[in-house]
């Protein structure tokens, strides 16, 4: 199973993702890490992303990250072609 805090690919290939899915999803996250109906991003990387890619990462906001984070599965193909994209896993 992948190490999510020591990866981070997930919160940092789009600026489109991750996208707040309806009201409420995303209560509780301060206003300033949101912005066109999803998170903040700087480039491609969600604000609340905090650390080093590939070392050592952690979601500012993880109590009350988006349901498309929540439900985002490491480990998942998604999760793999990620992680291959950044290097991350050679498999």
């Amino acid at each position: 199973m992948p190490d999510c805090e020591g990866c981070g690919a997930c919160c940092a290939y789009s600026w489109e993702w991750p996208a707040l899915l309806g009201p409420g999803d995303g209560a509780g996250i301060p206003a300033y890490f949101i912005e066109d109906g999803r998170m903040r991003c700087d480039g491609d990387r969600c604000s609340a992303l905090a650390g080093t890619l590939g070392e050592a990462v952690h979601c500012r906001v993880y109590a009350d990250r988006p349901l498309v984070c929540r439900e985002f599965t490491a480990g998942s193909d998604d999760c793999r072609e990620l992680r291959r994209l950044f290097g991350f896993d050679s498999g």
